[in-house]
């Protein structure tokens, strides 16, 4: 190689390198915002299906018991919309669960109460599980709280005649029973005498238990033991909705109290009409209508790894015109449900 090609060879500028392609912000990917905008999607569904009442069938009624954890979730799924910067989707998830939070919120806040002078009484449910529930822990909730009323669900002939040996009725003396196998049956505990309003009596697949009490004062007062069906199955969503429908009107000359297992939450459409009617939710008036009342003691998903959270579906609905002085929910020992008590006080 000559001098000249040497030279001229060394003086020959490098070869620029090929710049490499703009790769997009991962936060941006086409996927990714795909699935953001389907659960957006998904709960702005949940959301209209809640505040329009359109729920129907078993699946969405199953589902609708559980709205304020749906509500919880999507507020967190909205955050983390948010922080993968998709504002437009995380706004609309926002908007949607804020809507769910303006309705259940308020079941946390004490309720103004009517100007009610009349006799006091207090009331107490307690759901036997199949009559397998503790019955010794029943005696002592009767002895702790002195209930004018009890409402006893589930009650199976051997759980009726084991309380009878434990002193039920002699603290309880006026009884309206109907034991029965399985969840069917259902009693009636009083103070006071009591007159049963087989007419008022929904028909459903479990015995609900309606009587009027008559107290010292000459007061009377009207209380139905309720037990409506469960929406557990697609079969069973008729009796469900039926039993709902069923729930005596409020407004008479004598209120009624309406105690048990509704099998039902605020959520539901169905519940809040019986509500509208003219009725109070005991819980939500003393802000405490978050407490729940329900989960199951086994079984689940997974094999039993993941139960359902726990549900609100025991309540005290009294008519309008009644105070609710005092609710809470109590400790279960062997039941799937809390007994619920609370004290109210009878318009004058």
């Amino acid at each position: 190689m000559s001098e000249l090609q040497f030279t001229t060879a060394e003086r020959r500028e490098p070869e620029a390198p090929e710049p490499e392609p703009v790769r997009g912000r991962w936060y941006r990917n086409r996927v990714l915002r795909a699935f953001s905008w389907a659960a957006t999607l998904a709960v702005c569904c949940y959301a209209a299906i809640r505040l329009l009442g359109l729920e129907s069938g078993w699946a969405l009624v199953a589902t609708l018991a559980f709205a304020p954890y749906a509500a919880l979730a999507a507020l967190l799924g909205a955050g983390a919309q948010a922080a993968l910067r998709h504002w437009r989707a995380a706004i609309v998830t926002g908007a949607a669960a804020l809507a769910m939070v303006a309705v259940i919120v308020p079941r946390a806040i004490p309720d103004e109460q009517p100007a009610a002078a009349g006799a006091e009484l207090r009331v107490l449910s307690v759901n036997l599980y199949v009559g397998v529930a503790n019955l010794e822990y029943v005696i002592e909730l009767v002895d702790r709280y002195e209930p004018d009323l009890l409402s006893l669900q589930e009650l199976s002939p051997s759980a009726y005649e084991q309380l009878a040996a434990l002193g039920l009725e002699e603290r309880m003396p006026h009884v309206i029973a109907e034991p029965a196998e399985q969840a069917v049956g259902t009693g009636v505990y009083s103070l006071h005498p009591l007159e049963r309003l087989e007419e008022a009596e929904p028909g459903g697949i479990f015995h609900q238990i309606a009587a009027e009490a008559t107290l010292p004062g000459g007061e009377k007062a009207r209380f139905l033991a309720v037990h409506n069906a469960a929406p557990a199955t697609s079969e069973r969503i008729p009796s469900w909705e039926a039993d709902l429908d069923s729930m005596p009107a409020p407004g008479g000359e004598v209120p009624w109290i309406l105690v048990g297992d509704f099998n039902a939450t605020l959520d539901h459409r169905l519940m809040r009409e019986i509500i509208d009617e003219g009725y109070t939710d005991a819980a939500d008036a003393t802000g405490e209508g978050l407490s729940t009342t329900w989960r199951p003691v086994e079984g689940g998903y997974l094999r039993g790894l993941v139960r359902p959270p726990a549900v609100t579906l025991d309540h005290v609905l009294v008519d309008e015109r009644i105070a609710v002085r005092d609710f809470a929910v109590l400790d279960k020992k062997g039941s799937d449900h809390s007994p619920v008590v609370a004290t109210i006080q009878l318009p004058a």
